[in-house]
């Protein structure tokens, strides 16, 4: 009965001050040991750098970041509070700022 049913919800609609709620609680520090990026998720398996307690991250893709930008051994840093995603490499360190609607929304 239920299989009939779809569901419509038009992007156009999204409230990004709605929508970067959900990310503000979100907080990771990890050291890469697997990903799995495209353009909608963000897939991390890795360790806690102080810890070496194992952890992951799930999370929608709102940088764009993608496959190319991330290294095993690299580290993904994201604060409480905060929207803005680092990928720490050996000499470099890689910013990506929140996405909305195709904007960089703070």
């Amino acid at each position: 009965m239920f299989n009939d049913l779809i569901y419509y919800i038009p992007c156009t609609k999204t409230d990004c001050n709605e929508v970067k709620l959900a990310f503000y609680p979100d907080d990771y520090n990890l050291i890469i040991e697997k990903s799995n990026i495209d353009l909608t998720w963000i897939k991390i398996n890795g360790s806690k750098p102080i810890t070496g307690e194992k952890s992951n991250i799930m999370v929608h893709n709102n940088w764009m970041l993608n496959s190319n930008d991330v290294e095993l051994g690299d580290t993904i840093i994201k604060r409480e509070g905060g929207l803005d995603v680092a990928i720490h490499k050996k000499d470099t360190i890689l910013q990506f700022k929140w996405l909305c609607k195709g904007k960089i929304f703070k």
